[in-house]
């Protein structure tokens, strides 16, 4: 593809006489676009964010117990950890 400027679309730009955007135009553009902190808007994003947090948790115990020996390693480590409570008694 060739980096020259097409002669006919610099043509087409020059006859659609349109005037740029001016600044008040950009300006409300972009009031619009910042998003709007409301009581709304949080009472629905806690509860999101609450179940979001709780699946990633779910998720990650139960990912490594779809392993091949996860019940023999779930076993080790609850006798390893009943043998060091007894140990401190």
């Amino acid at each position: 593809m060739s980096d020259d400027l097409d002669p006919l679309l610099l043509r087409a730009f020059a006859q659609s006489e349109r005037p740029l955007p001016d600044a008040e135009f950009v300006a409300r553009v972009v009031a619009q676009l910042r998003p709007r902190a409301s009581l709304a808007g949080m009472a629905w994003a806690l509860p999101a964010a609450m179940a979001v947090v709780i699946r990633a948790l779910a998720t990650g115990v139960a990912a490594p117990l779809r392993l091949h020996y996860a019940g023999l390693v779930a076993l080790a480590a609850t006798l390893v950890t009943v043998w060091s409570l007894l140990a401190a008694v």
